[in-house]
């Protein structure tokens, strides 16, 4: 079986011949620049030339490809240009604007919202406020050709989408404390700021999907909706402003393409399934499993997994940074054992791998994925997992 056709029957929740994999492209399964500098090291491998840092935020590197094939990867993504009318002035210590007008300072591994554009404004600003413009033609050149070649010469699932949808990027340019006073105070200034959002993510998407639409198997939407401990909203907010929404952005997505839609949400998640599935949303990512009602696998699967494919929830706050190889071996193992019968899973890392996650710890499990992860699977049964005690790993300077 294709790494294409494995991935279109596990976003369908049908059995394919293993678990699908998915790593090191996008802005929800990448790595850290500190963790691949030392996973390429453990694998003795030379990195070709500097690093390509592709999201500054969050300093995510693309992975080589002799590390996709290493992990045996199913997915390679088509990621949309930045404009070629935006100038990206990086100051030395990595903080910088970006085309949104969002300052991000450095702090640490990461870059934060510092200085967001709209912080001040009333509606009538808001409305008057001129956003990027999403019909920039540089910002999908060659991604057809790019597409077609890979669809055409490989059997790579081929996934496309945003890091941020509406509430997650709407909340970035008021900032996020006054996006949140707003919305119990003046929730028409809310609704106007995410229907200009809308307006653009509508416009941006039909002219990203334009070309590659009947190329690409996901299409990814990220919002963050839930905390550690539940919903970072209340439902009914939710539901009154973003879930209507969502349905007119998941439109033009249906419309544009026949890919598979998935969503990621950090935090507690179980609260928003049965909307996700209502609105049609195909899979849940990455199910935080140390967030409020995430934590049970077999309870997940047994009242969603029939209506939703599930993506990850590896414990990658805990275990995959502070485990030994063999409590990560069994972490994937538990979680594969759980929700892949019968279909419906993708295997990641649980969001982005983190700067101090080991080297050791990352082989322990992708090749646990693939060990483990071949159908036929039954819930809890044994499986070859060989594992080795992980060494210290050095830190990496900031």
């Amino acid at each position: 079986m294709t790494p294409r056709e494995r991935m279109r029957k596990a976003l369908s929740r049908e059995e394919p011949d293993r678990v699908p994999i998915d790593f090191g492209q996008d802005f929800h399964n990448g790595i850290h620049e500190c963790a691949y500098a030392r996973l390429l090291d453990h694998l003795g491998l030379q990195a070709h030339g500097e690093f390509r840092i592709y999201d500054l935020m969050q300093r995510l590197v693309r992975v080589d490809d002799r590390v996709l094939d290493r992990f045996e990867v199913d997915t390679r993504y088509i990621m949309a240009n930045p404009s070629e009318h935006f100038s990206l002035r990086v100051e030395p210590d990595g903080s910088f604007e970006d085309e949104w007008g969002i300052y991000r300072k450095r702090c640490g591994h990461f870059c934060e919202n510092v200085r967001p554009p709209l912080a001040s404004a009333n509606r009538q600003e808001i409305i008057r406020h001129r956003f990027p413009d999403p019909t920039d033609p540089s910002r999908f050149r060659g991604l057809r050709e790019r597409a077609q070649a890979l669809y055409r010469d490989t059997g790579y699932a081929l996934m496309a989408g945003q890091a941020a949808s509406l509430f997650y990027l709407s909340s970035e340019l008021i900032g996020f404390e006054r996006y949140m006073l707003e919305a119990a105070s003046d929730l028409p200034l809310i609704e106007v700021l995410a229907d200009k959002v809308l307006e653009w993510m509508c416009e941006f998407t039909r002219r990203y999907l334009a070309g590659i639409g009947d190329c690409v198997e996901a299409w990814w939407m990220g919002d963050d909706w839930g905390m550690q401990t539940g919903p970072i909203v209340r439902p009914a907010f939710f539901r009154k402003v973003f879930k209507p929404r969502y349905a007119r952005l998941l439109d033009v997505v249906r419309s544009s393409s026949r890919a598979k839609i998935c969503l990621h949400t950090c935090g507690a998640t179980r609260w928003i399934l049965p909307d996700l599935i209502d609105l049609g949303v195909d899979a849940v990512h990455p199910l935080q499993a140390t967030a409020e009602g995430n934590g049970d696998p077999d309870l997940l699967k047994r009242e969603f997994g029939g209506r939703i494919a599930f993506y990850s929830n590896i414990a990658n706050t805990t275990v995959l940074p502070n485990g030994t190889p063999e409590e990560v071996r069994a972490e994937a193992a538990r979680k594969i054992r759980a929700l892949a019968p019968g279909g419906g899973y993708v295997f990641s890392a649980g969001h982005n791998i983190q700067a101090d996650v080991p080297p050791e710890n990352i082989l322990a499990l992708f090749d646990t994925a693939r060990e483990v992860g071949r159908y036929p699977i039954a819930a809890n049964c044994p499986g070859p997992l060989s594992a080795r005690r992980a060494a210290p790993s050095p830190g990496c300077p900031v």
